[in-house]
């Protein structure tokens, strides 16, 4: 199986977006269930197939995994996927992201965002 992976921290009740270019299964899972998802085991998810977007509401804070399947290994889509958050405490969003095509690409996305909101409340504790 090919797809497109993209990992985001959400608090509890933030909206997860998830707009995709053809109809595919969308899948939300947490970290555990990710690993059993690339290793063929049994897992739990939420989602299914989809068609234009897909809306998630966190049921517990922490880093949710958004996998968009491409197809088969030897055949697959070509699928273009973004996500987004909108957070609890206000109607803010966050611009759309691409979904990486690794898991490397995955983990420095994760980074660069959590370092840019360290910034970010930085700021507002000066004003």
């Amino acid at each position: 199986m090919r797809y497109l992976h993209g990992k985001i921290k959400a608090n509890k009740g933030g909206k997860i977006t998830v707009t995709i270019s053809k109809k595919t299964r969308v899948l939300i899972l947490t970290e555990r269930d990710f690993k059993r998802y690339k290793n063929n085991q049994t897992f739990t998810y939420f989602g299914g197939v989809k068609e234009g977007s897909y809306d998630f509401t966190a049921i517990k804070s922490g880093v949710w995994h958004v996998v968009v399947e491409k197809g088969s290994y030897h055949k697959p889509e070509n699928i273009k996927a973004s996500f987004s958050l909108e957070k609890v405490a206000g109607a803010e969003r966050k611009s759309p992201k691409k979904l990486a095509s690794t898991l490397q690409e995955a983990d420095e996305l994760v980074n660069h965002d959590t370092s840019n909101e360290g910034e970010q409340e930085e700021v507002e504790k000066e004003q």
